[in-house]
């Protein structure tokens, strides 16, 4: 019986330790030639031109430009209060069938789950029960958002650090 009960705590302890979140060797993205984490709003400025508007964030600032994306999708280029480019979105004007996405980007990639922490301010956070699958490729710094059907793609984003938080906030566990 005694035996029982340690070998039942060690498979909790696995199973649990598993469920953790490992961060991935992450590259940032580089989107002609604007580098995630390194370049300014003047390189994008520079290269894209002149947004086609601007909104503040709470995180900084966005510069949207109209069907500029490499699939003739419109782009969201997001900066931290410093000017640094941390994130460009392409939201696809119709989403992208799986199959040319992998032709293009090559089919090296992670499916990682998340969930959305409404307590945290929205926060997306890896879990591997969460109802929100995106695909990685952790080498490119590419992350991409499926359709609202789950398999053809909406959107990719060129990140300069893996997204999402590797655990759920604080506020999570609590409820």
């Amino acid at each position: 019986m005694r035996t029982f009960k340690i070998l039942t705590l060690l498979i909790a302890l696995l199973i649990a330790s598993g469920a953790m979140a490992e961060p991935l060797h992450w590259t940032p993205a580089t989107f002609r030639s604007l580098k995630m984490g390194s370049s300014h709003k003047s390189d994008a400025i520079r290269v894209l031109g002149n947004p086609d508007s601007s909104r503040s964030t709470p995180q900084g600032e966005e510069l949207s430009y109209r069907a500029k994306g490499d699939h003739k999708g419109d782009l969201t280029v997001r900066l931290d209060r410093t000017g640094l480019i941390t994130e460009i979105e392409e939201a696809f004007p119709v989403a992208i069938p799986r199959t040319e996405v992998y032709k293009e980007l090559g089919k090296i990639a992670v499916t990682s789950h998340f969930s959305i922490a409404r307590c945290a301010s929205g926060a997306l956070y890896r879990d591997p029960k969460g109802g929100i699958e995106l695909t990685l490729f952790p080498s490119r710094g590419i992350a991409i958002w499926p359709d609202q059907y789950g398999y053809d793609f909406a959107a990719l984003h060129y990140l300069a650090r893996q997204p999402g938080l590797l655990r759920a906030p604080a506020c999570v566990s609590q409820h």
